[in-house]
């Protein structure tokens, strides 16, 4: 995949940012460490999903840096998510080590903390029903699918550990329809601050995508809050519960927007 694109590729060396880059690499068993590394990159090359940007660097064979977009149809569509990732000493026996780079107050995902830790069951850090357990054959890959397809999901408050009894009741699905009113707010000030800062190594890539995606993104959030103003628009009602959302979250977004379109016009990232 060209450099830029979404996909796999290698950089020379990693940034200085990397929540890893000044741990030590020592794997236990260095022959099953090389060799299941050589495995993750050959996966990680030939089956990433869509959506995905994976850099793997030339000085340091066991970090990775990781962009997630949110899915469409869930409140995450339009976002970016980073994660810094490494294949640490007792690799491919125990699972990578996964950080996530938070840009807003608090958290947007019952999975995802504003510290950087990452609650996934294949990384040993979430349990729950169900769960997939890290193994021999597990891979990072399996890691960015389920960060991708489970955690970034269209209901994100039935991710709590025993919420998803609600699902199905009246106070459950208003529940789940105001955590997505907090997901949205949280949504723009991450995208906001990540226009003003983009996180390398994927600089260039935040650009292109804010570039690419944020008119629509306003367009598609002003159009949720038409719709719960029962206002003429052509945006169709979501397929998460959101409308109609309340009027304080209506009053935010409006004003959260103003601020995502001046931040990006400072940065002469949009004339939006």
């Amino acid at each position: 995949s060209p450099p830029g694109g979404e996909g796999f590729c290698v950089l020379e060396s990693a940034p200085t940012n990397h929540r890893f880059r000044l741990s030590i690499l020592q794997p236990s068993e260095p022959r099953s460490f090389y060799s299941a590394v050589k495995r993750e990159i050959k996966l990680l090359k030939s089956d990433l999903p869509s959506g995905v940007w994976v850099r793997g660097y030339e000085d340091r064979i066991d970090l990775l840096s990781v962009m997630i977009a949110g899915p469409t149809r869930t409140p995450y569509e339009g976002g970016l998510f980073v994660f810094d990732v490494q294949l640490g000493g007792e690799y491919p026996r125990a699972p990578p080590l996964c950080h996530y780079h938070s840009y807003c107050s608090d958290r947007l995902n019952p999975n995802l903390y504003e510290d950087g830790k990452v609650c996934v069951s294949l990384l040993g850090t979430w349990s729950g029903r169900g769960v997939e357990v890290w193994g021999k054959d597990s891979s990072l890959l399996q890691v960015i699918v389920s960060l991708q397809g489970l955690i970034l999901n269209a209901e994100p408050y039935f991710n709590e550990a025993g919420y998803e009894k609600q699902k199905g009741t009246q106070q459950g699905t208003e529940n789940s329809r105001m955590y997505n009113e907090m997901v949205l707010l949280k949504l723009v000030q991450s995208m906001t601050k990540m226009g003003v800062n983009p996180p390398e190594p994927f600089r260039d890539e935040v650009i292109e995508h804010l570039r690419s995606t944020a008119a629509d993104l306003c367009k598609r959030l002003e159009g949720l809050v038409a719709l719960s103003n029962q206002q003429p628009t052509d945006v169709s009602p979501p397929d998460y519960p959101l409308v109609p959302a309340s009027r304080g979250f209506c009053l935010t977004l409006s004003s959260s927007l103003q601020s995502f379109r001046s931040a990006l016009r400072r940065s002469e990232i949009l004339q939006l």
